[in-house]
Formats: C-alpha cells, structure tokens, sequence
C-alpha cells in the first residue's frame, strides 16, 4: 500500500500522515503516544475514569471557552494554547488506547465479521467516490490510494479512509450519495476495530503484551490530558470568573440530558457513555479547581 505524501489531505489510511481537526482516532494516537511517552514515569497518573465521559467534557469545554483563539492570545500570551487547542484530539487518542485496555482476544469469527462490514461498505463507497473524482468533488490523489493495495489491514485502513474522505467533504457531497450517517459509523467502528486487532501482515496481535502495553500508554494519554485541560479552566476562569465551571466541567462531570442528546448527534465517542451508570470521582488532577487568574 502506497504511503500519503505529506501534501496530500490526510485520509487515515497512512499513520504518518499529517492529523487534521477531523482526523481518525487511530490516526490521534499515532499523533500523541510519542508526547505521552516523553512523560517521566513518577508524575504518570493512572486512569481509573471513564474517558468517554472525560472526551465529551473536553470537546465541550474547548468549544465553549476557546471560540475567540485570537482574543485568549492576548489576554494571555504564555498560556499554550495550541496545547489546549488540541484537547479535542487528545482524547480521541485516549479513547483509542483505552479500547485497546479492554479488548480481549479477537476470535477469527470476530475478524471475519468486522471484515465483513467493512467489505460490504467500501466497494459502493469507493466506487462512488471515484465517479465523484472524475467530477472534481473528492480529490482523486486521494480516491485512487484508498483503491491500492490488498489484504485485511489494508482493507480495514481502507474503511477509515472513506469514513473520514466522506466526512471531511461532506458540504460538498451533501445529496450526492446514498449512505447513510449510521452506515460510516458502522464502517469507521469496524475499520478502527480491525486496525486495533490486526497487525499490518494481517495477524492478530499479541493480546497479553498489548494490554500491558496499551494501560502504560492510556495512563500516560490521561495524564497529558489532565494537564492540559487545567490550562483550558484556567481560560475559562479568566473571562468566565466563578461560572468557569459552567462553561468547562470537571472532567468526570456527567452530561447533562440535553448535551448529551447533542454529542449523540455527533456521532463521537461519547455517544456511548451510560448516564445511569456510577459516579467515577477518581479522575486525578482533573477534578480539581484551576489556580485562578486575574481577570
């Protein structure tokens, strides 16, 4: 399977690609793991939380407080804000290596079914997007990589490509195609699956070193997370006052209906989070107040 030039728009497919706001969960891990990694082993926290929670509690904070990137420049210039910027990412990351925590060995008939949906999906799929390349509305670079290549991984990193192409030029193909949103959920959950099960040659990873591999990682991923997200109180603290809470919950804060209803729509990871299910209040650093600055 060729490799994504690093001009190319970033489809998934190739994990050296450049990540993009939109990018896949698997491509966000690729992205993070190596800054995670960098962390010294005494200052890694473990994650006990519920990372589906702690992701939609970022997304919606980073919306909510960092709407006026410009104007949190000035007011305060050594804050990393591209850091915090990038919070929505970094949990897809976590989230990704937290399905690798909990994922017990993969039997063939479970690979054979995942491959199964991804295979029904891809070829309408692709073959439509190579008719809507010829007309100039996905680019063809792009279509004829996705078309490359043979075998199960590839097949699977396929999936991730069209779910991601599809939405990333959704405006543009708005009532041009026939698929459905819960048919690109099936083909991305699928496709994410496979990638997380497969090794590139198609063989089905070692589970019990993966898990030990992928709890060090998770640990570090939340860390990094709790970290940053202190940065995002502290803008919100800023222009928000006491009502920063409001605007960014504590990270095991639990969705209120309405905006959970809100992420379902998104079709996110925290579509699945169980509003019914216990309060987990060992979210480490994440649960504490911002240090407040001065408005």
């Amino acid at each position: 399977m060729a490799k994504a030039r690093t001009k190319q728009q970033h489809t998934g497919k190739s994990p050296t690609a450049a990540p993009t706001a939109t990018t896949t969960y698997h491509a966000c891990y690729k992205r993070f793991a190596p800054l995670a990694a960098e962390l010294p082993e005494r200052e890694v926290e473990v994650c006990r939380a519920d990372v589906r929670i702690a992701f939609a509690n970022v997304k919606r904070g980073v919306q909510a407080a960092c709407a006026d990137p410009a104007r949190i420049r000035r007011a305060l210039p050594e804050l990393p804000l591209d850091d915090v910027l990038a919070l929505p990412d970094l949990g897809r990351a976590l989230v990704f290596a937290a399905t690798r925590v909990t994922a017990k060995p993969a039997s063939s008939g479970e690979i054979e079914a995942k491959l199964k949906v991804v295979t029904e999906l891809r070829e309408p799929m692709l073959t439509l997007a190579e008719t809507l390349a010829k007309r100039g509305l996905l680019p063809k670079d792009v279509v004829a990589e996705i078309r490359a290549g043979s075998g199960k991984y590839d097949l699977a990193s396929d999936g991730m490509a069209l779910a991601h192409l599809y939405e990333e030029h959704a405006d543009a193909l708005r009532g041009k195609h026939p698929f459905t949103r819960e048919e690109f959920d099936q083909l991305r959950e699928a496709s994410e699956w496979l990638l997380d099960t497969l090794t590139p040659e198609g063989a089905r990873r070692p589970a019990t070193r993966q898990r030990g591999e992928a709890e060090k990682m998770r640990d570090r991923l939340w860390t990094l997370l709790v970290r940053r997200y202190a940065d995002l109180r502290k803008i919100a603290y800023y222009f928000h006052g006491d009502a920063f809470e409001d605007v960014t919950p504590k990270l095991m804060s639990r969705l209120s209906s309405a905006a959970a209803k809100d992420a379902g729509e998104e079709g996110e990871a925290e579509e699945a989070v169980d509003e019914d299910a216990d309060e987990d209040t060992s979210g480490g650093a994440g649960e504490q107040a911002p240090i407040p600055l001065s408005p």
